[in-house]
């Protein structure tokens, strides 16, 4: 962990915590998402779902044209600008602040949402200055970022942040009710300017986000990919992701599993399968299972006339960490990562054993020891 106080013991019990927390949500998913909707609508929020990325992106672009649009402001990882290239101008949000003129509409990521309260939650937003300034708010909520009570709210919060300097982060908001943005009054009589409010017009949008493969599966292990609370620390120790593939591990289970009518060899060439990702993750997800499974998975739908099983390769690590150093171990690294020039070079570059080059397990008696391939036996 960065600069951050906890000891591995407390880390291994917020672990704990935060896994049990999140099988306890998915174990009643439905009936939690169903809560929210209600509770989001008693608010006067009008809520829309969304099944994948094209549904989203058209009734998004439904409502811009509804609304007549012209000047907008993004604040999402989404590449939603493109829907209002051609209708409205996207606004620095810098811009705004200084401005006299508000927005048309903000589109936004929840960073999380809680079931029982209804709550949006908005954590070091850069548009959060302009939130008084928007006339109509398009909020999308990743259904997987849903948490079942407000009182883990500050627990959700503080762990998402846990890799940052500061333990907890400095601006967070959390919506519970109609917003107000504040415009000049009509009123023409007096001399000093005077100013109204009006409601801000908030549309929730409930995301899916191509999940359905991974919700409707009998396999109990893939579910627990859901348990992600996107605190981005399994990409910040993740060595494909430092040699330029901007994917997370969790990213590279979930585009696998809904790859559900042709899943590719793409798994094999995006993971060394070091644990380092294992070791961070603050919910306890087994990464380090998913991508084995995953593998399983691409091995059998490959053609019967390859010559080495992919998945044999990867499962039998201890193997190859005994011929390190020798041709087999330069053809492999060649046949495997040969088309990602950093990523081939990254792994030629380094002296230890194959599948361990970069992770230091969280022992504070050996914190420079590398993990061992019986601790994933």
């Amino acid at each position: 962990m960065v600069n951050n106080p906890l000891s591995h013991r407390d880390f291994e019990e917020l672990r704990k915590k935060a896994y049990a927390l999140r099988h306890n949500f998915f174990d009643d998913m439905e009936k939690h998402l169903l809560n929210l909707e209600g509770n989001l609508q008693k608010r006067g929020f009008n809520v829309v779902w969304a099944k994948d990325g094209n549904s989203l992106m058209e009734s998004m672009d439904n409502l811009a044209k509804e609304l007549d649009a012209r000047r907008v402001g993004v604040d999402s990882k989404l590449p939603v600008d493109s829907l209002f290239k051609d209708m409205a101008d996207v606004i620095p949000f810098d811009v705004v602040e200084n401005s006299a003129d508000d927005l048309d509409i903000l589109v936004i990521d929840a960073d999380l949402a809680v079931s029982d309260t209804g709550s949006l939650v908005f954590i070091e937003r850069k548009s959060s200055c302009c939130f008084n300034k928007v006339k109509n708010m398009m909020v999308i909520v990743d259904i997987d970022q849903v948490i079942a009570n407000q009182k883990d709210l500050t627990f959700f919060i503080a762990l998402k942040n846990i890799s940052k300097t500061d333990s907890f982060p400095k601006d967070v908001k959390v919506v519970q009710h109609q917003l107000n943005y504040i415009l000049p009054s009509d009123v023409s009589f007096v001399s000093d300017q005077m100013y109204a409010q009006d409601d801000i017009k908030i549309t929730v949008f409930l995301y899916m986000n191509d999940i359905e493969a991974i919700i409707s599966s009998d396999i109990d292990l893939l579910k627990e990919s859901l348990y992600c609370i996107k605190c981005g620390r399994c990409l910040e120790v993740c060595p494909v992701a430092s040699a330029g593939e901007k994917l997370s591990p969790i990213d590279l289970i979930k585009l696998n599993c809904q790859d559900k009518y042709n899943r590719t060899e793409h798994v094999f060439s995006h993971t060394t399968l070091c644990g380092a990702c294992d070791a961070v993750c603050p919910v306890q997800v087994p990464i380090v299972k998913l991508l084995l499974y995953e593998m399983q998975v691409s091995n059998q739908m490959v053609k019967p006339s390859r010559p080495k099983q992919l998945y044999s390769l990867f499962d039998k690590r201890s193997k190859l960490n005994k011929v390190n150093g020798s041709f087999f171990r330069y053809f492999f690294i060649k046949r495997f990562f040969g088309k990602n020039k950093n990523l081939c070079g990254y792994f030629q570059s380094q002296n230890g054993d194959f599948f361990n080059v970069t992770y230091q397990p969280p022992h504070e008696d050996n914190p420079n020891e590398l993990i061992k391939d019986s601790d994933f036996e």
